[in-house]
């Protein structure tokens, strides 16, 4: 005995066809974004690339380990740790990494780069944001493609979140996801969930390479009070207010901040409470992440005009100067970490004549200039030696 299908069987059938076919498609293009690396070409004085799971060896095999650059001049002086990447949805802390490490020069002392701290996050997006999963950057030999990834490490990599993220070691208690957010897992724990292991790798590096300074770049909605900001650790905070007024008065505007003592898991806490190093944050303003925003398109990325945050900012509800015939472009949020970068260390040797450090690299004007495509080398044409895909 045959039954037949009703029409409102049928719409049924059709609907479930058309749900499979979106997810078959939705997941090439996940499992496309969350395996697809990114390529840099290390700058010459490379001394030594290692993995994270050098020093936390239950991250190897994980989306949690990732890369860190040792460039070592041979000549005794001051380790310089710089982080990029702790939130893969702020891509200028990241574009900055890549830029420093593509062209650093080390004369003095030693550089360590750590490009991509939550590489776990750039494996997948902010979800339900409809953000782009690329931006591109246009260079002398063609586009250059970078992910944009979440502020959290993703799901699939840590699960299951706790219903309330108890901080260790402080037993303050945060928001559930902070247990995938680099900057509230700090100083971490040896054997804990994936983010604290990569935040005690980090801590690791900063105790066991005896690094003087250590500098985590970051980006802030332009609606945000803490933005065009150093944030610094009690030992680091003259340093940092000292950088912060040289910039202001001839470069680009820097507020100064102090960590604030009762904010736990952050680098610029828990760095300096956890070690002896001069431990510093940096954001730069990034329109991409406020709320009130027009379409997130990866122009907004890069260029950073908006009409809708020009009109905030007619009406003095923005924290930066901003208006959408400028925007915040990416060249102007690299250059401004670049030169904060070296600003803050070159006032840790002034202030602190033990601690001396010879390094170069682009500067706010070089990048405002050229643009930061001009200084991403071809991988092509590059020594296969420094080429990493990570």
């Amino acid at each position: 005995m045959t039954q037949k299908i009703g029409k409102s069987g049928l719409t049924k059938i059709l609907v479930l066809v058309l749900a499979l076919a979106l997810a078959g498609v939705a997941s090439i293009d996940f499992y496309t974004h969350r395996h697809t690396k990114e390529t840099v070409v290390a700058a010459e004085g490379l001394t030594e690339m290692r993995m994270l799971s050098e020093w936390v060896p239950s991250l190897k095999g994980t989306f949690g380990d990732t890369p860190v650059f040792f460039y070592d001049s041979g000549v005794e002086g001051a380790t310089v740790l710089y982080v990029g990447g702790t939130h893969p949805y702020e891509p200028a802390a990241s574009l900055s990494a890549y830029v420093l490490l593509e062209n650093v020069k080390v004369e003095k002392g030693r550089m360590i780069i750590i490009p991509q701290a939550n590489r776990s996050g750039t494996t997948t997006g902010m979800l339900g944001n409809a953000y782009p999963t690329w931006y591109e950057v246009e260079t002398d030999w063609g586009t250059a493609k970078f992910k944009n990834g979440d502020r959290w490490a993703n799901p699939l990599d840590s699960w299951p979140d706790p219903f309330t993220y108890v901080h260790y070691p402080s037993n303050v208690q945060l928001t559930y996801q902070d247990i995938r957010n680099v900057n509230r897992c700090y100083p971490g724990r040896e054997d804990g969930m994936l983010i604290e292991r990569v935040c005690y790798g980090i801590m690791e590096i900063i105790r066991s390479e005896n690094v003087d300074m250590a500098i985590d770049a970051h980006e802030a909605a332009v609606m945000y009070p803490v933005v065009e900001t150093y944030v610094a650790h009690d030992r680091a905070l003259d340093m940092a207010m000292m950088a912060s007024m040289s910039l202001s008065a001839d470069r680009f505007y820097m507020k100064c901040e102090a960590s604030p003592k009762n904010l736990r898991g952050l680098s610029h806490r828990e760095w300096g409470d956890f070690s002896d190093t001069l431990a510093v944050l940096m954001e730069t303003p990034q329109p991409f992440t406020d709320w009130i925003v027009g379409p997130m398109t990866p122009t907004l990325q890069t260029e950073g005009k908006d009409e809708f945050l020009n009109t905030a900012a007619e009406h003095g509800l923005t924290y930066v100067a901003y208006n959408d015939e400028f925007g915040s472009p990416i060249r102007y949020r690299v250059g401004r970490h670049l030169s904060g970068a070296l600003e803050v260390i070159n006032w840790m040797m002034t202030m602190d004549p033990t601690k001396q450090i010879e390094v170069s690299w682009p500067t706010y004007e070089e990048l405002m200039d050229k643009d930061c495509g001009y200084f991403l080398h071809n991988p092509e044409t590059a020594d296969p030696a420094l080429v990493f895909e990570i």
